[in-house]
């Protein structure tokens, strides 16, 4: 093997590695990484509601996804989860390369909670008031032993309330009546509970979610 033929190796495969190092670079240069928090999401449908507050006030962005394309990860956890693992109010990131914006979003990375953590209920709404933003919802707590009934009262607003349907997670507009079965995600603000999201179930859930405990989630 002579010199020649030596150098001729060397220099291709520095070519190579300098070439594909740029690539590299490149993409990573190319690709943009923006957090905010899950508006609301449509498995089916293929699309998410992005909300990222900026200085002028919060900036609406709806992605498409797909099961198949996008990869969601959980860094604290170190898990790998899918599209159908993600729900309204969670606070993730979202990359994308600059300049394709249009394109199925391929990374999804879970963030911490904020400062507030949301708490949920479940039960039967037993009255709403979309006018003054107000509901009341009928739950069976388990306190030790024993489960006993009683009756929550919120506050929302009507303008910026998610109301989705089970399972899809589509949002649908706020047409609830007495005597559906919701999840009701709040948080509580000066003594009051404010609503940011309902979850509307089919009756047959209801024997499932009448019977629970309130409980505080983490994003």
């Amino acid at each position: 093997m002579n010199a020649n033929y030596l150098k001729a190796v060397f220099a291709v495969t520095a070519v190579a590695l300098f070439t594909g190092i740029s690539v590299c670079s490149a993409q990573t240069e190319n690709v943009s990484r923006v957090s905010g928090e899950i508006g609301w999401i449509d498995v089916q449908l293929g699309e998410l509601e992005f909300n990222k507050e900026t200085p002028q006030g919060t900036e609406t962005t709806v992605y498409r996804i797909n099961q198949n394309e996008t990869r969601v990860t959980d860094p604290k956890d170190e898990k790998f989860l899918n599209i159908a693992d993600l729900r309204a109010g969670q606070n993730i990131a979202i990359e994308e390369v600059i300049g394709q914006e249009d394109r199925i979003v391929t990374k999804i990375i879970l963030e911490p909670a904020g400062a507030s953590e949301f708490q949920q209920a479940f039960g039967q709404l037993k009255a709403l008031d979309v006018a003054v933003g107000t509901l009341v919802v009928g739950e069976r707590v388990r306190i030790g032993q024993e489960e006993v009934s009683r009756s929550s009262d919120f506050i929302f607003d009507p303008e910026t309330i998610v109301v989705m349907q089970s399972p899809s997670k589509q949002p649908v507009e706020l047409a609830l009546k007495p005597g559906d079965v919701i999840k009701v995600d709040f948080e509580e603000k000066g003594g009051k509970k404010q609503a940011r999201y309902i979850t509307l179930y089919s009756p047959a859930a209801a024997s499932i979610t009448t019977t629970t405990t309130t409980t505080t989630t983490r994003q």
